[in-house]
């Protein structure tokens, strides 16, 4: 999975709770630990911002279950992929 396609998944996810349909973007951010990321807010619309909080970071919590960052080795411009966890 592509951090793109990550990113679309989470937004939808957070569209979803009631008060965030306006939730315009969110940041896929690499983490120092093994596999690790975080969802951070960016654009809110009309969206309270507490409530778009508690949503982001709630579906954080269930991607981070279901999906692990795997770093490329490869070429500098190579992005990191998304694996689901075993």
């Amino acid at each position: 999975m592509s951090y793109g396609a990550l990113r679309k998944e989470c937004l939808e996810a957070v569209r979803q709770w009631p008060g965030c349909e306006t939730v315009g973007g969110i940041q896929i951010i690499r983490e120092n630990t093994p596999g690790g990321f975080s969802v951070r807010g960016t654009l809110y619309g009309k969206a309270d911002k507490k409530i778009a909080d508690r949503a982001i970071n709630c579906v954080q919590r269930e991607n981070r279950r279901r999906f692990h960052l795997n770093a490329n080795r490869g070429d500098c411009h190579d992005q990191p992929s998304i694996v689901p966890n075993k």
